[in-house]
């Protein structure tokens, strides 16, 4: 073997090493973190330097609105948060299709998969800023309120942190949320997800902002992790991701007119009694694109699948760091000038830099973070449900083989005789001979 096989080797097998051990591996599901995560690099990059030449670009007070669909996505970019959480309901759902969840187990998994990246970028922000460093605050942003007023203020480090709070806090319910789908089919989860709507329905009509109600908190997102546990149920009976690759097709006209939709009635900074209803209307519409994307992932040719994967691996980190990279290269102005140097227009230069240096950085940070701290973690992680294939229960006495087989002697016909008898015999219970003549053990005549 040479060296560059045995290299090749140690790399396929670390990528698989840090694999769930509870589901096959799904190579689209990669992709479309991979998709997520740098399309959200790339809507912050972009609209901050196209702001810098093109004041005021991209705010709650300037909201662009666009007349290309495919432009909609880089605007209304948040519906890929609610890709990744539609993604980890139908992950999850796929994992406990009629099996429990073992409680601490899963946890334990959960535990192992994010807070190690997260409290390192967690404790590098409270080196950076000091100053905002409360007991309060730690507190929230450590455990499962980062997305509360009440969690550290360490922008631009925790940007992000809000999302990780809301996957926390559906972890902690979803091996009940997955008991009562095994038990009692869809109706609890579909008059969850009605609760949801009416609570955030009642939540316009008393409190200030339903935008931000439904963006920052568990009650506006918990219709993607809903939808995406039902959306597994489905796959599994009728194989959506075996179907036809013209799919895609379908799939991107959900996406991309969900976000033209919105972006032509308000786009995310409205508030209106409708923006109670829209996390639904998004989670449909990215429970259509994952299986049609998943129909479309299988005919992708090898290298270009890998080289997905292989981003969609790296997608926590560079969803995690993305920001404070960017902030970093910005306020230091380790850019392409490209506005004034060549001339170009502010969206060009924006694209270019986005492209060329904003979002190879976050990838280099990323795949630090990844092999320093996520996969040796990932690599602990054990089983949380029973296995696939359960062990073959141990034969019975009854039709266990007989480790000692009597064989009669030759020319004697007919099974042998053991001395033990199937006829009741009147008091046998009381007679000591009796009963030790009818033990289990063959007494050979």
């Amino acid at each position: 073997m040479t060296w560059r096989e045995h290299r090749a080797r140690l790399r396929r097998g670390s990528f698989r090493a840090v694999r769930s051990k509870n589901i096959d591996y799904i190579a689209g599901i990669d992709h479309i973190r991979a998709f997520a995560s740098l399309l959200a690099v790339f809507h912050h990059s972009y609209w901050l330097i196209h702001r810098k030449w093109d004041p005021p670009g991209l705010t709650h007070d300037t909201w662009i609105v666009t007349d290309n669909p495919l432009w909609s996505l880089t605007i209304e970019v948040h519906i890929v948060v609610t890709m990744f959480f539609v993604l980890s309901g139908f992950l999850f759902s796929l994992v406990g299709a009629g099996r429990e969840i073992r409680y601490l187990p899963f946890m334990r998994n959960r535990v192992l998969r994010v807070f190690p990246v997260y409290i390192a970028v967690l404790m590098f922000g409270m080196a950076v800023f000091p100053e905002r460093v409360t007991w309060v605050g730690f507190i929230s942003s450590a455990t499962v309120l980062s997305n509360s007023i009440a969690a550290l203020n360490l922008w631009p480090v925790s940007t992000t942190f809000w999302t990780v709070a809301i996957e926390l806090q559906f972890y902690l319910i979803f091996p009940f949320l997955n008991t009562f789908l095994n038990r009692e089919g869809a109706k609890p989860l579909l008059y969850l997800l009605a609760f949801a709507v009416v609570l955030r329905l009642v939540g316009f009509a008393i409190g200030n902002s339903v935008r931000d109600m439904n963006y920052w908190h568990l009650p506006g997102r918990i219709d993607a992790f809903l939808l995406g546990m039902l959306l597994a149920r489905v796959h599994l009976r009728y194989k959506l991701a075996d179907r036809t690759p013209w799919l895609i097709i379908p799939g991107l006209v959900a996406l991309f007119g969900c976000t033209f939709t919105l972006n032509h009635i308000g786009g995310w900074p409205a508030q209106a009694w409708w923006k109670a209803l829209w996390p639904t209307v998004e989670a449909i519409a990215c429970v259509i694109f994952v299986p049609c994307y998943l129909s479309f992932s299988r005919v992708l040719p090898r290298l270009l699948s890998r080289l997905f994967a292989f981003l969609g691996s790296l997608s926590f980190s560079t969803y995690l760091c993305h920001f404070m990279v960017m902030q970093a290269l910005y306020d230091h102005g380790i850019l392409l000038d490209l506005h004034n140097a060549l001339g170009w227009s502010a969206h060009a230069d924006a694209l270019a830099n986005t492209m060329l240096v904003i979002i190879p950085a976050s990838l280099f940070v990323s795949y630090l973070a990844f092999n320093g701290i996520e996969a040796p973690f990932m690599r602990l992680r054990g089983y949380y449900v029973p296995n696939k294939k359960p062990k073959a229960e141990a034969p019975s006495a009854a039709t266990a083989p007989d480790p000692d087989p009597i064989v009669p002697p030759p020319g004697a016909g007919g099974p042998p005789v053991t001395g033990r008898s199937d006829a009741e015999v009147p008091g046998a219970e009381r007679d000591r001979l009796a009963q030790a003549a009818r033990k289990d053990e063959p007494n050979e005549w």
